[in-house]
């Protein structure tokens, strides 16, 4: 079930950013998750990490025809200067976000 995983997934991050910055304090465990130094291996052997622009995880994208997994995106040579993750959807220049600023 993807809520089953995206619990999962929430608990790991925060779990992950506790030990990680020895720190409880909601802020302290925010600037951690959304900094360089976090990363969790939770996709597949593709590490997932947070923009820390907007808030949004960066992850695959597992493309299907309904019955079977055809492709994972990134696509192969799609370059990017911070992530290849961060091909897909809007990036920093396009968004209008200020919710991190």
């Amino acid at each position: 079930m993807p809520e089953d995983y995206n619990v999962w997934l929430a608990l790991r991050v925060i779990g992950e950013a506790v030990t990680r910055a020895n720190t409880v304090e909601p802020m302290g465990i925010r600037d951690y998750t959304l900094s360089d130094a976090f990363e969790l291996a939770a996709f597949k052997g593709q590490k997932v990490t947070f923009r820390d622009w907007n808030g949004q995880m960066r992850q695959p994208i597992l493309l299907t025809d309904g019955r079977i997994t055809v492709s994972a995106s990134p696509q192969d040579g799609f370059l990017h200067q911070v992530s290849p993750l961060d091909t897909l959807g809007l990036d920093r220049p396009e968004s209008e976000c200020t919710a991190f600023d």
